[in-house]
């Protein structure tokens, strides 16, 4: 009894790997059939995984890169979070961009929309988020005008962000 439970759940196991196998490559065609990005198919995702467990390509020389970058960003009392606020994720090098317009004088959300050459609502969403982070401060208010200017955190972790930039460029 108990052999036949284990060759049914082996066999469930197999179809189901070769289900999302095969679906990954359809989807892997469609996207890259239209001359879309080559990026955003799945298939090299899941060639590195085999039977649910992951196999990483990731070198040796770059595991030690994140061990030096987590390291400086510890050392100047910065959280993961801002690094990946900053560098992992999307809308990093805007968030970036924008610290750096409000390292020289503190400015409206609408100032750095113009200054930045994108829409006022996607810099009040990067500059909520940078809030949160207490990368900016709200220093002055008149109105509806709130005029904010980078903190000291911001100011370390802007520095990072430059040194990341420059210093670990593959």
């Amino acid at each position: 009894m108990s052999t036949n439970i284990a060759k049914a759940a082996s066999v469930t196991i197999v179809l189901f790997t070769a289900l999302t196998l095969t679906h990954a490559a359809f989807v892997d065609y469609r996207t890259s059939a239209g001359g879309g990005d080559k990026s955003l198919g799945q298939m090299p995702y899941l060639q590195n995984r085999k039977f649910g467990v992951e196999m990483s390509s990731l070198s040796f020389g770059r595991d030690s890169w994140r061990g030096q970058v987590r390291q400086k960003w510890t050392e100047c009392g910065l959280c993961c979070g801002v690094y990946e606020l900053l560098v992992r994720m999307k809308g990093g090098p805007t968030r970036a961009r924008l610290l750096a317009l409000l390292a020289a004088v503190p400015k409206n959300k609408l100032q750095l929309a113009n200054e930045s050459g994108i829409d006022w609502k996607a810099v009040d969403r990067h500059v909520e988020r940078m809030l949160e982070f207490g990368l900016v401060q709200a220093v002055a208010t008149a109105g509806t005008c709130t005029m904010y200017a980078i903190t000291e955190k911001g100011s370390r972790a802007l520095a990072l962000v430059d040194c990341s930039n420059s210093c670990f460029k593959d």
